[in-house]
């Protein structure tokens, strides 16, 4: 099993961190000051939902869910529906997680469709720090950052890179962190946004999906909130122009355009399978013929990911 990305808070909060590898200096100490105006500026999205028969659960969730070494049996999954694309989410959420299933709910669906759309599942588990990674189209919240719009927004940022969703680098090409046109234009500027995004240029390109969400709906921009704005100009300009080219995803508006295939319901215990909820069959998780679908790509981030991302652990609910 690959090391925990779970560290203390302590840890990404106050200190410039070890693990750094890119030389820049970091412009700020971390995201935190652009928490509010996302959370004031992307708006939730209206959702239903409707509870998973008890002993069924994703494929990719319990797997996940047992590498994290909890029990997949006090996993409740849900389809959640925004009225934003015809087919549902599928959401995973821990009984012990630190926020109510609604912050889940309203935090994924405060981001832009058009960046949703390239995220598979949502898991929710319990911890006493705050952390996350993206896998394989999934995206995994741990403790306090289950509330941190922050968190989302970074971790989407792996997923829209992962699944290939800007148009210059596809899905199983080159990775669009690695490029001549990322890395040109990280040579431009004289920072990088935080002592996270030194860690790698994987890292810096989500912290820079976080400045480019802000910069696009937020008034008065970046420059609102940092006069030192142009030290980090280029990167976030970089992200721009790939977001640009597909449909502006990081502006909310439209529905989605397409999806990934959702991973197969299995049994959560497979040694019992006449345990309740399992005779009511397994759910239906194929998605409707009117956009086109996708399979997952397979990408992991939780190597990478320290602790905090994109601003800190606290509530910001």
């Amino acid at each position: 099993m690959r090391t925990s990305c779970i560290v203390t808070a302590v840890t990404a909060l106050f200190a410039t961190p070890t693990f750094a590898t890119l030389a820049k200096p970091p412009l700020q100490p971390n995201l935190n000051n652009l928490k509010a105006g996302l959370m004031a500026n992307l708006h939730p999205t209206n959702a239903t939902r409707v509870q998973w028969p008890a002993g069924w659960i994703p494929a990719s969730c319990k797997a996940i869910t047992q590498n994290e070494h909890y029990n997949p049996a006090d996993v409740s999954t849900y389809f959640v529906h925004y009225d934003d694309c015809t087919d549902p989410w599928i959401l995973c959420y821990h009984e012990d997680s630190s926020a109510p299933l609604e912050t889940l709910i309203d935090r994924f669906g405060r981001l832009p469709v058009h960046t949703r759309q390239w995220v598979r599942h949502l898991l929710a588990l319990p911890h006493p720090s705050s952390s996350a990674y993206s896998m394989n189209g999934d995206i995994v919240v741990f403790g306090k950052a289950i509330s941190n719009i922050n968190v989302y927004i970074h971790e989407s940022g792996h997923t829209i890179t992962g699944q290939g969703a800007f148009p210059a680098y596809p899905k199983g090409g080159a990775k669009f962190s690695e490029s001549e046109e990322w890395i040109s234009n990280y040579n431009k500027d004289s920072n990088v946004p935080d002592p996270y995004a030194q860690s790698s240029q994987v890292e810096n390109v989500a912290q820079n999906v976080v400045i480019d969400t802000y910069q696009r709906n937020v008034p008065g921009g970046f420059a609102g909130v940092n006069p030192q704005w142009s030290s980090i100009f280029h990167q976030f300009a970089t992200i721009d122009t790939q977001q640009r080219l597909n449909g502006n995803m990081l502006v909310p508006g439209g529905r989605c355009l397409r999806r990934t295939h959702n991973a197969e319901p299995v049994l959560i215990n497979t040694a019992n399978p006449s345990a309740p909820g399992a005779a009511l069959g397994k759910p239906d998780v194929s998605l409707s013929s009117d956009i086109p679908k996708e399979e997952s790509a397979s990408f992991d981030t939780k190597d990478d990911c320290k602790q905090g991302m994109a601003g800190g652990d606290e509530d910001n609910s």
